[in-house]
C-alpha cells in the first residue's frame, strides 16, 4: 500500500484541506511545531480503522463538533488497484476503485485482517509510542508475532480473552469468588460437618494425638534439614578442593612409584658426559692443559659471585610472575577509591538535598519495604481528594453568597418602584407618543404632495393633501376616545401591582431558600477541611514511623525516592570499602614481601622487575664460575694422572653404572631422565599442597577430604540432590504444619450442631452442581489450552528470528558497536563487540531509541499475508547524533524500496536539503486558516 493524497473535510485544525503526497518511495512532510504533523498521522490512522468513540475525538473535533469530521484517503494497494477511502464520523466507510467500473471489495477484506492495534504498535508510532515497546515483555511480544504470522490473529486473540475470562469466572486455584471454587468451598465444608457430626465424640482424642505427632514430626524435620544443610556446606567445600585432592594423590601415587628405583649419583648424567668427552679429547688436549689452567685462574679471579641469589632464585621469579597481577590490584585500587569518593559525595548531596536532621546513618535506619512507595502513592491519592473536595466547596459557597447578593439587588429595587409615578409616567409617554405621530403624519403629507407636484403634475398634489386632511380628521377622532384606553391602562396598572407583589413573595422564597444553602454549604466546608487536616497528619505519623524525617506533605513522594536511592547507594559502599580492604592487603603482602627479599639480598628500593633482571645477571656470573671450576679440575686431573688417565676413566664409568645399578648407557640416561622426572613431581607437590592448605584451612581438612575421595563418600552426591533434601523436608514441613493447623480448626468446630440429613442433601445438590460446572470448564479450559499452544510455537518459530533482525538492524546504525539484542522477564538486552551486555534502561535515550527502532523494523518483516502497510514515523529520531541519522535514513531507504515510509518532522536534516523532491511543506498559517 502507498498512501497518495489526503482530502481532509474537518479534522483537528484542517479544514477543506487537501494534501498530494510526493510521488517518492520515502516522504518527509515538514512544519514547525502546531503545523498539523500529528494531525495528518491521526487522520490517517482513523481514516484506515475508523474513528474511536466520541470521548476519544474532543481533541481533533474542535469547537465544530465531531459530525463532521472526515475526509477521503487515496492509495494504491498491492495489487496495483487505486482506492480511496471515503469515512465521516458516525457512518461506515466507503471504499472506491479509482478509474475502473467494478465494485470494490470491503476494507476489511482488503488489509486482510490487518488490525489497528498491530499497525499502531509496528507501523505507526511518534517518540513516545517508540518507547512503548520496551514495556513489552515476552507474551505482549508474543501476541504481535502471533499477529505477524497468523491473519485473523485479532478474532482468535478476542477468543482467547473470552475463553480466560469464562475459566477464570468458573475456577481459579487460589480463588474464592468463582462459582466452582464456591462450590467446592461448600463441599468441603459440608463433609467437614458431616464427618465432625457422624465423629463428634471420639475424634477429638484423635485430632489431639494427630496435633501431638504432628508437633513431634515437625521438630524431627526442623533437625533433619539442619542436619542435611550443614552436610551441603560441607559437600560444597568438599567438591571445590576435590581436584586438587585428585591432583595431589597423583602426585603422590607417581613419587611413591619411584621409591623403589636405586638412587641416581648427583650430577651424573654431567660426569658421564665429560667422562666420554675426555677419553676422546685427552690424547690431542695434553699439552694445552697447563695455559687453559691458567686462563681459567685469571677469568674466575675477575667473576665475583654472591651464592645468596641462587638460593633466592625461585621466590624472585614467582614475584616476577605476580608484579603484572599487584600493577592490576593498585589499578582496581585507585578505580574503587574513585567509585567510593563519587558514591560519598552523591549520598552528602542527597543527604544536603533532604535536609533537616536528615544523616547518612538515619537514612540507613529506613524502613527498606517495597510497599511503602504505593502505600504513600494512595494515601496521598485520598488526601489530595479531599483537597480537591475542599475547594469545590469553596467554589458552591462563594457561587451561592453571589446568588444571595443578586437576590437581595433584586428585592432593594423592587422596594424602590412607586406605583402611581409608573402609572403618571406611563400616560406621559402615550401622550407624547401620540403627538409623535401626528407630527410625522402632517410632515409626510407635505412631503407626499410636493413630490407628486414635481413628478406628476402641478395639479396632482391637491389629492394628496385632501388625502392628508381626511387622515389628519380620523386621527383626532381617535383621540378622542383616548380616555377610554386610558381606562384600561388604569386596569392593567393594577394588574400590575399584583404581580409586584408575588415576585416580591417568591423572591422572600428564594432568599430564604439561598441561606440554607449557604449555612449546609459552610458546614461541609468545615467537615472537609478538618477530615483534609486529620488525613494530612495521620500520614505525616505513618511516614515518621517508617523512618521518615517529614513535617508537612510537599513533595514528600520525591523524598521516599531520593531516599530509596541514596539507601541503595549505602549498600554499594559497604561492599566497596570491603573490596578496598582486600585488595590493600594483597597489595601490603605482595610489597612487604618483595622489600624484605631485596633488604636480605642487600638492595634498598628494587622493585620485582629490577630483582628479577638482577637475579638474572648473578646466576648467570654464577654459572660461568661454576663452569670454569668444573672446567679446571679436569684439566687438572688430566694433568696429574695422564698416564693412567684411560684407565681411571674407565673405572669412574664402571662406578657411575655401578651407583646408578645400570649396566649399558642406554639404562643409564634412562636412569637420569626418571630422576629429572621425580624432581619435577615433588615441586609440583609442594606447589599443590600449598594450594590445598590456601583452600581448606588446615591438614586435618585435608586428611579429612582425602578420605571422602578414598572412600568415594560423596561421590554419588550432588548439588540438586541436596536441593530437592531441603525442598522434600520445606514440602513435608508445610505439610505438617498445614494438618496441624486444619487438627486445630477441626477441634474448635467439633461442637457446631447441625442436620446430618439437611447435610446429606446439600452434598448430593452440590455434587451434581460442580460435576456440570466442571465439564463445562474442562470445555473452556482445552480450548484456551490449545490457543496457548499455537502461540507458543509461534513465538518459538518467530522470536529468534525477530531479534537477529533487529540487532542486524543496530549492528548497522551503531557502526557495528553493539551486535546482539536479547529479551527476558526483565527487558531487552544488548551486547556490545566486547561481548559485555546492558540492559535498555542502561543505555542512553538516543542509543536505547535506536534499538527500539530496531525491533520495529523487524517485526514489520514478520508480518506476511497482510497488505504491505506504509510505515509512518513522527519524530522519532530527535535525539540521534549526525552520523547515526544519517544511517537510520540510509536504512530507512533500502525499507522504503518494499513499503512506503512516510517522515513526519519539524526538525532540518542533511536529507531533507537533499531531496527536495521527497518533502512535502506544511504552512503553519495555512493549515489555521484552511
Amino acid at each position: 500500500m502507498r498512501l497518495q493524497s489526503l482530502t481532509i473535510h474537518q479534522f483537528g485544525r484542517f479544514r477543506n484541506k487537501s494534501i498530494r503526497l510526493p510521488h517518492t518511495p520515502m516522504i518527509m512532510i515538514y512544519g514547525e511545531n502546531e503545523s498539523g504533523k500529528s494531525t495528518i498521522m491521526a487522520f490517517i490512522l482513523n481514516q484506515l480503522f475508523g474513528f474511536p468513540s466520541k470521548k476519544n475525538l474532543e481533541k481533533w473535533s474542535g469547537t465544530a463538533g465531531s459530525d463532521g469530521l472526515g475526509g477521503l484517503l487515496t492509495f494504491v494497494a498491492d495489487n496495483g488497484i487505486r482506492y480511496q477511502i471515503e469515512r465521516s464520523f458516525g457512518r461506515e466507510e466507503r471504499l472506491h476503485v479509482i478509474g475502473e467500473a467494478r465494485k470494490a471489495e470491503s476494507l476489511h477484506e482488503l488489509l486482510r485482517g490487518m488490525n489497528r492495534m498491530l499497525f499502531e504498535h509496528v507501523f505507526c508510532f511518534d517518540l513516545d509510542g517508540l518507547r512503548d515497546i520496551d514495556k513489552m515483555d515476552p507474551d505482549d511480544l508474543n501476541d504481535l508475532l502471533l499477529g505477524a504470522g497468523m491473519i485473523g490473529s485479532g478474532t482468535l486473540g478476542h477468543l482467547e480473552q473470552t475463553l480466560e475470562k469464562h475459566c477464570a469466572d468458573l475456577f481459579k486455584k487460589s480463588g474464592k469468588n468463582p462459582e466452582i471454587n464456591q462450590l467446592l468451598g461448600a463441599l468441603n465444608k459440608n463433609a467437614s460437618e458431616r464427618k465432625e457430626w457422624e465423629r463428634k465424640l471420639d475424634q477429638y482424642q484423635e485430632l489431639q494425638d494427630a496435633m501431638e505427632a504432628g508437633r513431634k514430626r515437625i521438630e524431627e524435620l526442623e533437625q533433619e534439614k539442619k542436619i542435611v544443610q550443614q552436610k551441603f556446606h560441607e559437600w560444597t567445600a568438599y567438591k571445590a578442593a576435590r581436584p586438587l585432592i585428585r591432583t595431589y594423590q597423583s602426585l603422590q601415587h607417581e613419587l611413591r612409584a619411584f621409591k623403589s628405583d636405586a638412587p641416581f649419583p648427583q650430577n651424573g648424567k654431567e660426569r658421564y658426559e665429560d667422562v666420554q668427552k675426555r677419553l676422546s679429547s685427552y690424547r690431542t688436549e695434553c699439552a694445552e692443559l697447563d695455559e687453559q689452567i691458567k686462563q681459567l685462574d685469571e677469568s674466575r679471579s675477575v667473576i665475583r659471585v654472591d651464592m645468596q641469589w641462587r638460593t633466592h632464585e625461585a621466590a624472585i621469579q614467582r614475584l616476577d610472575r605476580e608484579a603484572s597481577v599487584h600493577q592490576q590490584y593498585v589499578q582496581e585500587e585507585q578505580r574503587i577509591e574513585e567509585e567510593e569518593a563519587r558514591l560519598q559525595s552523591e549520598c552528602r548531596r542527597a543527604v544536603a538535598q533532604l535536609g533537616g536532621d536528615w544523616t547518612i546513618e538515619r537514612i540507613q535506619h529506613v524502613s527498606p519495604e517495597l510497599s511503602i512507595r504505593r502505600q504513600l502513592k494512595e494515601k496521598l491519592s485520598e488526601w489530595k481528594g479531599l483537597l480537591e473536595d475542599r475547594r469545590a466547596l469553596a467554589r458552591d459557597l462563594k457561587a451561592a453568597l453571589n446568588w444571595h447578593e443578586q437576590l437581595n439587588q433584586q428585592a432593594e429595587k423592587m422596594k424602590a418602584v412607586d406605583p402611581g409615578e409608573r402609572k403618571r409616567s406611563e400616560k406621559r409617554k402615550r401622550s407624547f407618543a401620540s403627538l409623535r405621530q401626528t407630527f410625522a403624519f402632517i410632515v409626510l403629507t407635505i412631503v407626499l404632495s410636493a413630490l407628486s407636484s414635481a413628478w406628476i403634475a402641478p395639479l396632482a398634489g391637491i389629492p394628496v393633501a385632501i388625502l392628508g386632511m381626511a387622515a389628519m380628521i380620523g386621527i383626532f377622532f381617535l383621540m378622542q376616545k383616548r380616555p377610554e384606553a386610558d381606562a384600561r391602562a388604569n386596569t392593567a396598572a393594577s394588574g400590575d401591582m399584583e404581580r409586584l407583589s408575588a415576585e416580591q413573595g417568591l423572591l422572600e422564597q428564594q432568599l430564604n431558600a439561598a441561606d440554607m444553602e449557604i449555612l449546609r454549604l459552610k458546614k461541609r466546608q468545615e467537615t472537609c477541611s478538618r477530615l483534609c487536616e486529620e488525613k494530612e497528619a495521620a500520614i505525616i505519623n505513618w511516614l515518621n514511623s517508617c523512618g521518615f524525617i517529614v513535617s508537612d506533605l510537599t513533595e514528600v513522594e520525591a523524598k521516599v525516592h531520593l531516599v530509596d536511592e541514596t539507601q541503595e547507594k549505602c549498600r554499594l559502599l559497604e561492599q566497596i570499602v570491603i573490596r578496598k580492604r582486600k585488595l590493600k592487603e594483597r597489595i601490603r603482602r605482595f610489597e612487604t614481601e618483595t622489600r624484605s627479599l631485596a633488604a636480605e639480598l642487600g638492595i634498598s628500593g628494587g622493585d620485582a622487575h629490577y630483582l628479577a633482571q638482577r637475579c638474572h645477571e648473578e646466576i648467570e656470573r654464577i654459572r660461568r664460575r661454576e663452569e670454569m671450576d668444573h672446567q679446571r679440575h679436569i684439566y687438572q686431573k688430566q694433568k696429574d694422572r695422564y698416564l693412567a688417565l684411560i684407565s681411571a676413566l674407565e673405572h669412574d664409568q664402571t662406578g657411575l653404572f655401578r651407583a646408578a645399578q645400570v649396566t649399558d648407557e642406554e639404562q643409564f640416561y634412562a636412569a637420569a631422565e626418571k630422576n629429572e622426572h621425580r624432581i619435577t613431581l615433588k615441586k609440583q607437590l609442594a606447589t599443590t599442597r600449598k594450594q590445598l592448605l590456601e583452600l581448606t584451612g588446615s591438614e586435618e581438612q585435608i586428611a579429612a577430604y582425602s578420605a571422602y575421595l578414598n572412600k568415594r563418600q560423596w561421590e554419588e552426591e550432588s548439588e540438586p540432590e541436596f536441593r530437592d533434601q531441603i525442598a522434600q523436608c520445606d514440602a513435608e514441613l508445610k505439610s505438617v504444619r498445614n494438618q496441624l493447623a486444619d487438627d486445630q480448626a477441626k477441634c474448635l468446630a467439633l461442637e457446631s450442631s447441625h442436620s446430618y440429613r439437611d447435610l446429606l442433601d446439600d452434598y448430593h445438590v452440590l455434587l451434581e452442581e460442580v460435576n456440570r460446572k466442571a465439564k463445562e470448564w474442562a470445555v473452556y479450559q482445552t480450548a484456551f489450552w490449545a490457543i496457548q499452544k499455537a502461540k507458543e510455537h509461534y513465538r518459538k518459530k518467530r522470536l529468534p528470528r525477530v531479534l537477529s533482525e533487529a540487532a542486524r538492524y543496530l549492528c548497522l546504525v551503531t557502526d557495528g558497536r553493539y551486535t546482539d539484542v536479547r529479551i527476558d522477564r526483565d527487558g531487552f538486552h544488548v551486547e556490545d563487540a566486547t561481548g559485555r551486555v546492558f540492559r535498555a534502561f542502561e543505555l542512553s535515550r538516543g542509543t536505547a531509541e535506536q534499538l527500539y527502532l530496531s525491533l520495529r523494523l523487524a517485526l514489520m518483516r514478520e508480518f506476511s499475508g497482510y497488505e504491505t502497510m506504509p510505515v509512518i514515523i513522527d519524530d522519532g529520531l530527535v535525539n540521534f547524533d549526525r552520523q547515526r541519522s544519517e544511517r537510520v535514513y540510509a536504512l530507512l531507504e533500502k525499507i522504503a524500496e518494499e513499503r512506503q515510509v512516510i517522515i513526519l518532522t519539524c526538525h532540518d536534516s542533511p536529507y531533507l536539503r537533499e531531496h527536495p523532491e521527497s518533502v512535502f511543506h506544511l504552512d503553519m498559517e495555512e493549515s489555521m486558516h484552511s
